[in-house]
């Protein structure tokens, strides 16, 4: 009871990295931590890095209404269906970044938006969230972006009927390209490979781009000079834990 009581405190106190940016959250989580290696090389870190691997319980850059539409119009340009994956919604408990959270996802995202603005609401939960947000100034966002996850879902058994165009104005590049190595759907062969380390090299992700030459098993048979292109990326004084991390520890 006491283990059911402080997951559920946890979840009540800090719900929005999950209800707003959830499918963000699922991307290769990994605790933020330095690693020994020979070489470090550079990495940058654009304003949503920190999103990655970092504490989103104590960061702020999420919250404003601006920066949530650009991490929103994003996702809609790569598409939510193809960023949720089923079992976060199927069932009435699921685990996410260590917590068992006790409700269904679909039903949970739902009842946010029914309960919007809404003065007869019997869950006190839905009523202190939507309170939680208008205290942060974030409340109409918050409530755009799960409608707009939930019109999403409506769609996964049929995504070609779903036609939501993302707003350009708003889309964050960066985070476009990144995504997009991550969650492309076609497999990776040598000329995708080569591009996926380019863009990454471009970028800036250069330790990123590293690991992507010698960790990720996706591309372990790819035929290309890994020294070679290693030797393309720029080295840097201090270790910085990646976009992309090490999975060999």
């Amino acid at each position: 009871m006491l283990h059911q009581t402080l997951i559920e405190h946890t979840w009540m106190k800090n719900p929005i990295p999950w209800v707003v940016l959830f499918a963000f959250m699922l991307m290769g989580c990994a605790d933020s931590h330095k690693t020994e290696q020979p070489v470090s090389y550079l990495e940058n870190t654009p304003s949503f890095f920190a999103l990655r691997h970092g504490d989103w319980t104590t960061n702020r850059w999420i919250r404003d209404p601006e920066n949530l539409l650009t991490i929103h119009e994003t996702f809609c340009k790569i598409g939510y269906i193809n960023l949720i994956p089923e079992e976060l919604l199927e069932g009435d408990v699921f685990l996410l970044e260590g917590l068992y959270i006790q409700k269904n996802g679909q039903h949970l995202l739902d009842s946010l938006e029914w309960s919007y603005h809404r003065h007869d609401v019997e869950d006190p939960y839905y009523s202190s969230f939507w309170k939680r947000r208008e205290a942060e100034g974030n409340d109409s966002i918050v409530y755009i972006i799960i409608r707009d996850i939930n019109e999403a879902l409506r769609h996964r058994d049929e995504p070609e009927t779903y036609h939501r165009t993302a707003q350009e104005k708003w889309v964050n590049d960066t985070l476009f390209e990144l995504l997009q190595i991550e969650y492309r759907n076609a497999p990776i062969t040598e000329e995708t490979g080569l591009l996926n380390f380019e863009v990454l090299r471009r970028l800036g992700f250069h330790q990123s781009a590293y690991h992507l030459l010698y960790e990720y098993d996706q591309y372990m048979d790819l035929n290309w000079n890994r020294d070679s292109l290693a030797a393309t990326l720029s080295p840097h004084s201090e270790f910085i834990y990646p976009w992309f991390p090490d999975l060999s520890n």
